[in-house]
């Protein structure tokens, strides 16, 4: 220790007390630097990230990979784009056997497996809709990794709250019930925990539109209520307020 404390003195001799003050402010300057920088870098790469998710979501919509006969006055099935089925006049249907497994008719055309979604009466004729295996597929991906990147701390909650139009119509018009009996609970669980974390964040930016909205649904269908409540995705530490908030939220708007 002497010869440390030695070694200092011989090494600091004849520095003056301004000099010190110049290498702590130049070393102050440098780290705030390197902190801006890196700042910069971050938002930039967590920009070019969001708008990639939210391209691919437009990506998937606008494919025209579903079935409908609705501009068709009831008669043949035509091809249209994803997000023309995806429309709130009612909800998707879920048929299912005894033991649980989806029955909802299915047909395959042009390598494309189309699963029937709607069946309704409208102005006393019949309409069909029908979405692809595919855009359903690419949907779930699309949210596993929107889910990965908010645990990860890549998107923060205002990101959530602006990816609401695509995030938030996923846990309403009977698609929670859809995705549970077509892909069972654990993807099922993935939508309900980032609808959660979205409305969770739609009420922190204001958005109370949607919120209702969601709340008004929610509380009229208690099948769907275990997908939120009971989600095997969420984190019973880092999620325990969020989950607080979304209660607080549904009593708030009941």
């Amino acid at each position: 220790m002497r010869q440390m404390i030695h070694e200092f003195l011989r090494i600091t001799d004849g520095i003056t007390m301004g000099d010190f003050l110049g290498w702590i402010l130049a070393a102050i300057s440098g780290i705030i630097v390197y902190k801006l920088i890196d700042h910069f870098q971050t938002s930039m790469e967590r920009h070019a990230m969001l708008k990639e998710v939210e391209d691919s979501f437009s990506a998937i919509y606008d494919s025209i990979i579903a079935k409908s006969n609705v501009n068709t006055k009831g008669k043949k099935l035509e091809s249209v784009m994803v997000r023309s089925v995806l429309h709130d006049k009612c909800d998707w249907q879920v048929k299912q056997n005894t033991d649980g497994k989806m029955k909802n008719s299915h047909n395959i055309e042009d390598s494309q497996l189309y699963i029937q979604i709607r069946n309704y009466k409208e102005n006393d004729r019949n309409c069909n809709e029908w979405i692809s295996s595919q855009a359903l597929h690419e949907i779930m991906l699309l949210c596993r990794r929107i889910e990965k990147m908010y645990k990860d701390k890549i998107i923060r909650r205002i990101d959530l709250s602006d990816l609401f139009r695509e995030i938030v119509p996923l846990g309403m018009g009977g698609r929670m019930q859809f995705f549970y009996a077509y892909y069972e609970k654990y993807d099922a669980d993935c939508v309900g925990y980032l609808v959660l974390q979205t409305i969770v964040s739609c009420n922190k930016y204001h958005n109370y539109e949607i919120v209702k909205t969601f709340v008004n649904y929610y509380q009229k269908h208690e099948e769907i209520h275990k997908f939120f409540e009971e989600s095997i995705r969420i984190r019973p530490i880092r999620d325990f307020f969020a989950v607080k908030k979304f209660k607080r939220i549904l009593r708030r708007f009941s």
